[in-house]
């Protein structure tokens, strides 16, 4: 048996949880054992499995730990850096979440090609020593959204951020789904999973709608989307 190891300082139920919830979903037919524990400022998940699977299994892991910090560690990254009086909770919550998506796909290679191939991955550490370009990027990238940013200054970002996705994106029933039908959640990461966050970090060029749909998300579509919003 070998073991891969995930650990965050202090406990962050939503990072750790997500992981967990990932890797023990998708390698639950292994034999295998994949357990989170608290001990004492740390959290681990703990999965071990016959040697042959782990190369299976660690890509996965660093898969998903790069969603955590290109989304998750990102979106929090904005929203202690950056101080917007002008917009609402609601409207903040939207930039910070267009500011992960403009770069997600770059961010998420970047952290890849930085933490491949360990058999521990310790999150704030991988953040804040070997991911320390990239935190510098965002540095760039908040100095440049203005104190005084409005609803105005907001929308046009979003109609710049939505006219060249690419892809297609499902939604049924408030859920989203990517264009091989898997579903999505980044958006948790966020702290609150949403339809509209799920959409704005996929990035896609059309999303086509089914069934019901709340009438925020149905806004937002035809609002940034237009005719690329199909409702079926």
């Amino acid at each position: 048996m070998e073991e891969i190891t995930i650990v965050q300082n202090g406990f962050d139920g939503l990072y750790m949880s997500y992981l967990y919830g990932k890797v023990r979903e998708r390698f639950s037919f292994l034999p295998s054992e994949c357990n989170i524990r608290r001990n004492g400022d740390s959290t681990a998940i703990e999965f071990k499995t016959e040697r042959a699977y782990c190369p299976y299994v660690r890509k996965f892991t660093e898969e998903h730990i790069a969603d955590v910090i290109a989304v998750g560690y990102k979106y929090e990254f904005f929203e202690k850096r950056l101080r917007l009086p002008l917009l609402s909770p609601l409207k903040k919550r939207l930039l910070y979440t267009a500011l992960v998506a403009a770069d997600y796909k770059e961010d998420k290679a970047f952290v890849k090609r930085r933490i491949r191939g360990f058999e521990s991955y310790c999150l704030d550490g991988l953040f804040h020593f070997r991911l320390q370009d990239l935190k510098r990027r965002w540095e760039e990238v908040a100095d440049y959204v203005p104190t005084d940013m409005g609803d105005a200054s907001l929308e046009n970002f979003l109609c710049f951020l939505t006219e060249d996705g690419e892809g297609k994106l499902y939604v049924r029933n408030g859920k989203v789904y990517d264009e091989e039908y898997h579903l999505l959640s980044k958006s948790l990461l966020t702290g609150v999973e949403s339809p509209i966050g799920e959409i704005v970090i996929g990035g896609a060029e059309k999303v086509y709608c089914f069934g019901e749909i709340d009438e925020k998300t149905v806004g937002f579509l035809k609002k940034y989307y237009g005719e690329k919003a199909v409702f079926c």
